[in-house]
């Protein structure tokens, strides 16, 4: 037997045994408000801040008081315009949008556009507000794929919190690459 075949005869013989993924549970329309509940714990655990309101009563959960605001949900005002050069977002200090769908699983929301300056915002602002509505809310990932078209558009992200690393020093740093604070508006 040569040293390869031992090296790997060695590594089969200390792998763990295989283990069975768990069955995916598909939603029933009667759990919508179960799902709804499963992502606003999931999504405060990733550390967004999480608000239910009507549709009528989204602009009162925005703060708007913020000195460079842009949004992208009508009825909030925006006091930037949309910029030719999405560089201009660097200084954002409040950014609204929509998510197309969120995970109860963990609380992630999917944001996809064509437009260079919405993903620009997303990740420059200081600040996001994300409105979803709970209806678009499915149970797990594998859900969350089957009704995603990632032809449609040429960027999506899922997005589950504020941003975060603790890859130096193993330092949780806040803000590094992306937004300080992360608010998700779920809406009736």
């Amino acid at each position: 037997m040569s040293a390869r075949d031992a090296i790997l005869g060695a590594v089969r013989a200390a792998r763990p045994p295989a283990v069975v993924a768990p069955a995916t549970r598909p939603a029933a329309a009667s759990d919508q408000s179960l799902l709804i509940d499963c992502f606003a714990v999931a999504a405060t655990a990733a550390g967004a801040v999480v608000t239910r309101c009507a549709a009528n009563d989204i602009a009162i959960h925005v703060p708007t008081s913020a000195p460079r605001v842009l949004s992208a949900v009508p009825g909030i005002p925006s006091t930037v315009a949309i910029p030719d050069d999405p560089r201009a977002l660097a200084d954002l200090t409040l950014f609204v949008c929509q998510a197309a769908l969120g995970v109860a699983e963990n609380g992630g929301v999917w944001v996809a556009t064509n437009d260079a300056w919405y993903r620009a915002a997303l990740f420059l602002a200081e600040r996001v507000v994300i409105v979803l509505a709970e209806s678009t809310i499915v149970s797990d990932l594998h859900e969350a794929y089957t009704r995603i078209d990632i032809r449609a558009t040429s960027f999506g992200a899922f997005v589950a919190g504020p941003s975060k690393t603790a890859d130096i020093e193993q330092a949780l740093v806040i803000g590094a690459h992306g937004p300080n604070e992360l608010t998700l508006i779920v809406v009736a």
